[in-house]
């Protein structure tokens, strides 16, 4: 592992103090730059930073500042002095490498503290996921305050994951110190309708004196909205109109503005703000969510969250403060980080302006670990245990495993129509042809089949092992399918395609390797990316596993589908927290707005 040593605070406040008053060497000093202050939303002009043992020491002008052989000096030439970036909602396994690929991805883009929520390993692996990630962080030059997952499965009853996250779980968690803060809490009908299990959960969290995310879905944003935030929710990031952020901020809650690889809701979030003059922004935050390594290869992390909401009008040092000091308070931490203020983790960008915010050097803790878009400081890898790595339980399929029986000549059926570039699907009915007794996809009318298989350790406790339905929006050509082990939150086995054979095809392709992704067309695979960790994540690093992620979105457009980052869109068919329609191995699943969620037939009669 690479060493990369923190000091507490509480250690060093006497050295920081002679530090700033000229009477001890600082580390390291930044000199003639312009600081962006966050605090005050100014800009200080011709300032230096002198930082020791990680913390910051001195703002202002550092020309008494006592410099040894040891010290280092660096003169930026008048370039901007940032804080480092906070995502406070994240999942690392959305790019699909891991936590280390993931922070020397990242870095170089100026993010340097992350509040992961580690949900989809959980789902797969249970407790032992989240002592392995703690694990696999040691000694990182990336901030990792870890959320504790709190919905495996995501909605009890309706799914079944390769885990059961208890109430005890969580609280030993927050005893043990894995757990910075809470995951989001996506069980929201259990929180606005008082299941008693998720309110001993977040009553856990209470206790302990966590933060507790959100993740409200909910239209209503008067009762159901008050409910959820009275229950203790400090954030959410799951609205995707201005007047749900205005709502949400109006009310106490943080909002979290996401802008991910496929969840593009920023640009209509941000109009909260910048259609509204004189607004108080303290509020408002800004979350990658999911990202793929593709983007962050060709677009960057949240350097690139910065750089939109700039071009959608918002000044940059508001920008700024909604991934900086903004994300600290929410996370209770502004003490510790969000600012370059004294005492303060020495978490610094260089940066040449603050439109194209391009990143050129990133300090973290007072060490420089990149410059010019490339790590200065080696990662090590990690040597995974083969029970992490071998997560495929499930026996190859052949084409009956998806034949879906009907009655008649004819009948009215449930499709669940996706929309791209959003988190949710409608709950439509169609018309559908009976052949043979059986349903069969439509290439024509864009309707095509759909199947999630239970795929983790049995455990005796999976009611049923494969969900059938109908997907509609995909654009697929006939003969073609897409198989993938990345299945929010349950990771179960989902297939979608036009062709039953195609559909064996890839499905079996992704148990032969442990999981991933994969296209097929014409009876052959044309792009496959194997994700053995977990099935959810590369052991490679960030850049191949870009490579991987563009040939499976190029191979999608192949057959037939031309949406962005659709790969991502199609992973929440399974995700039964969000509406209308899902699908789980259990069967299909309907949320709607004032209804607790339940099953429905696919067949309507």
């Amino acid at each position: 592992m690479t060493s990369f040593p923190r000091t507490p605070h509480h250690l060093i406040t006497r050295d920081l103090a002679a530090v700033a008053m000229g009477q001890k060497p600082a580390d390291l000093i930044l000199r003639n730059g312009k600081l962006v202050d966050v605090c005050t939303a100014g800009i200080k002009e011709n300032c230096d930073l002198a930082v020791y043992k990680g913390y910051i020491a001195l703002v202002g002008d550092a020309s008494h500042v006592k410099i040894s052989e040891k010290t280092q000096v660096i003169d930026v030439g008048g370039k901007y002095l940032c804080p480092g970036l906070i995502d406070s909602h994240m999942h690392v396994e959305s790019s699909m490498v891991d936590l280390r690929s993931f922070g020397a991805g990242v870095l170089p883009h100026g993010t340097t503290t992350i509040c992961p929520d580690i949900h989809e390993m959980t789902n797969v692996l249970g407790m032992d996921a989240v002592k392995l990630f703690q694990e696999s962080g040691t000694d990182l030059p990336l901030k990792v305050l870890t959320a504790m997952p709190v919905c495996v499965p995501s909605l009890p009853g309706m799914e079944d994951s390769g885990a059961t996250i208890s109430p005890v779980d969580v609280k030993e968690a927050y005893d043990s110190g894995l757990a910075f803060l809470q995951g989001e809490q996506m069980n929201f009908p259990g929180v606005i309708y008082g299941d008693e299990t998720v309110h001993e959960i977040v009553g856990h969290g209470l206790v302990a004196g966590k933060v507790l995310t959100g993740h409200y879905v909910g239209e209503d944003l008067n009762a159901g909205l008050n409910a959820y935030i009275a229950s203790g929710m400090t954030a959410d990031h799951e609205t995707t109109t201005a007047a749900g952020a205005q709502a949400r901020a109006g009310l106490g809650m943080y909002v979290q503005q996401r802008y991910g690889s496929a969840w593009l809701d920023l640009p209509n979030l941000i109009t909260a703000v910048t259609e509204n003059p004189g607004t108080d922004t303290r509020f408002y935050t800004m979350v990658t969510d999911d990202v793929t390594s593709a983007t962050i290869v060709e677009e960057g992390h949240l350097d690139r969250v910065v750089r939109k909401a700039v071009s959608l009008g918002l000044n940059p040092i508001i920008a700024l403060q909604m991934v900086t000091i903004n994300a600290a308070q929410l996370l209770e931490q502004s003490r510790w980080i969000g600012s370059l203020t004294p005492g303060r983790a020495a978490d610094i960008l260089v940066v040449d302006n603050l439109t194209d915010f391009i990143v050129e050097q990133v300090f973290s803790d007072g060490v420089k670990v990149a410059e010019k878009g490339e790590m200065v400081m080696p990662v090590a890898i990690f040597q995974y245990p083969d029970w992490a790595i071998n997560t495929m339980h499930i026996k190859l399929l052949s084409p009956q495993d998806f034949y879906i029986s009907a009655p008649g000549t004819d009948t009215m059926a449930r499709v669940i129509e996706l929309i791209p570039g959003r988190v949710h699907t409608l709950s439509t009915e169609v018309q559908m042809s009976v052949i043979n007794g059986a349903l069969s996809a439509e290439p024509g009318n864009d309707i095509a089949k759909a199947a999630m298989f239970y795929r983790h350790r049995p455990n005796g406790l999976a009611e049923k092992t494969r969900g059938l339905g109908l997907v509609s929006g995909t654009g697929f050509k006939p003969g073609t399918a897409y198989a993938s082990t990345v299945s929010h939150d349950c990771h179960n086995l989902l297939v979608v395609g036009m062709d039953d054979e195609a559909m064996v095809l890839a499905a079996n392709t992704l148990i032969d390797s442990q999981g991933g992704l994969v296209v097929v067309a014409e009876n052959r695979v044309i792009a496959h990316l194997p994700l053995p960790f977990a099935g959810l994540m590369s052991l490679s690093p960030v850049e191949i596993t870009a490579d991987g992620i563009l040939s499976i979105e190029k191979a999608l457009k192949q057959i037939g589908c031309h949406h962005v980052a659709f790969e991502m869109t199609m992973s929440l068919m399974g995700l039964v927290v969000i509406g209308e329609l899902r699908i789980s191995n259990r069967g299909l699943v309907e949320i709607k707005e004032g209804q607790v969620p339940g099953f429905v037939d696919l067949l309507i009669s």
